[in-house]
């Protein structure tokens, strides 16, 4: 049986007061959803495994059968690998963030809006001003940007940019078991500012530290997402990665066209991994309200059109982790699932 997993990105959240008491999710006005639910079979799954850090990528490698060991990330380098970077097994890595900073203040984890132009010249400046031997920055095309450190054992610890909003700047140092690395990239972290001063995102963070890793245990199927996290987790564990036009990050993605391309890929493919990244992000900005209309726009472009399609189909939708629009936080909390038997009606 043919089987479509739908990921949507952070949607699990916790009770909103102004939502008398209900998540985005059952306050949203989503008929489709709804259907699913009250006509599929519901569960509850710990998509984080003991020891990690709820996050994308320890989530969705549980979902998909690979548990990573307690402690163990590489986030950065499966953004890495999913933008077509290569990063070699001495090779560190680490997401830069672009982030606004007002009165030494951290306003926003995620480039103020900026448009793809300006990330790819700001990562020009930090090239310029920063860049050397063993030290490269790369853009992505949007604020989810990255630093290759060459050649680099030593070990970085630094807090994810999404947990700082409101902090000071200060927040923003890293520290590391190569004292003269830690300061190098604080240095760089701080005069960021002075050279990003006119861009609307004057800042970078450096975190989510991570090398290459190796995934004994393949999946079979096809991978549609429009991050790079997800591209990269597909390249890792053997999956094919679907590339969809208007496939976005964020709420401007095209639902429609990534339905077209699961279902396109479904006749090739007997699994097919579809992630939705945006209710994630209006969870980090702790915007509830641009969660539901998020969530509703889902619901009407892609699952209300998926109930009409005429075939038979496994479906399951999840959250991969529960993400806080009051807190903005990742929770290691169980997550919703929802397992669905799309039919052939046709006699």
């Amino acid at each position: 049986m043919k089987r479509l997993l739908i990921i949507i990105d952070g949607m699990d959240d916790e009770p909103i007061p102004a939502f008398g008491n209900l998540t985005p999710s059952y306050y949203a006005y989503m008929p489709a959803l709804r259907h699913i639910r009250e006509h599929g079979i519901m569960s509850r799954q710990n998509t984080i495994p003991p020891g990690c850090i709820p996050g994308t990528e320890v989530a969705v490698l549980r979902i998909l059968g690979h548990d990573l060991q307690a402690g163990c990330s590489s986030r950065s380098w499966f953004e890495a690998l999913g933008a077509g970077i290569t990063v070699n097994d001495k090779d560190l890595c680490l997401r830069c963030n672009l982030i606004r900073h007002e009165n030494g203040y951290i306003s926003s984890h995620s480039g103020a809006e900026i448009s793809s132009h300006q990330c790819a010249e700001i990562i020009d400046v930090l090239n310029t001003n920063f860049g050397r031997k063993g030290i490269e920055f790369h853009g992505t095309g949007d604020f989810r940007c990255l630093l290759i450190l060459r050649e680099c054992s030593a070990n970085i610890a630094a807090n994810p940019t999404h947990t700082l909003v409101g902090r000071e700047l200060s927040s923003l140092l890293v520290s590391s078991d190569d004292s003269f690395l830690a300061e190098s990239l604080n240095e760089i972290i701080v005069n960021s500012r002075n050279v990003l001063a006119n861009y609307p995102s004057n800042g970078i963070s450096l975190w989510a530290p991570g090398r290459p890793m190796q995934f004994s245990q393949r999946t079979t199927g096809a991978v549609i997402a429009g991050v790079n996290i997800m591209k990269g987790i597909g390249h890792a564990v053997g999956m094919t990665v679907i590339k969809v036009d208007g496939a976005t990050g964020d709420d401007q993605t095209d639902y429609s066209a990534k339905l077209h391309a699961a279902m396109k890929a479904l006749k090739k493919f007997d699994f097919v991994l579809l992630h939705i990244e945006a209710p994630d992000e209006a969870s980090h900005q702790k915007d509830s309200l641009k969660k539901v209309r998020i969530l509703e726009e889902i619901d009407r472009r892609l699952l209300v059109p998926l109930l009409s399609k005429n075939t038979n189909l496994d479906v399951t939708i999840q959250s991969d982790h529960v993400t806080s629009s009051l807190s903005g936080q990742h929770l290691d909390w169980p997550v919703e699932v929802v397992q669905y038997k799309l039919r052939n009606n046709e006699k």
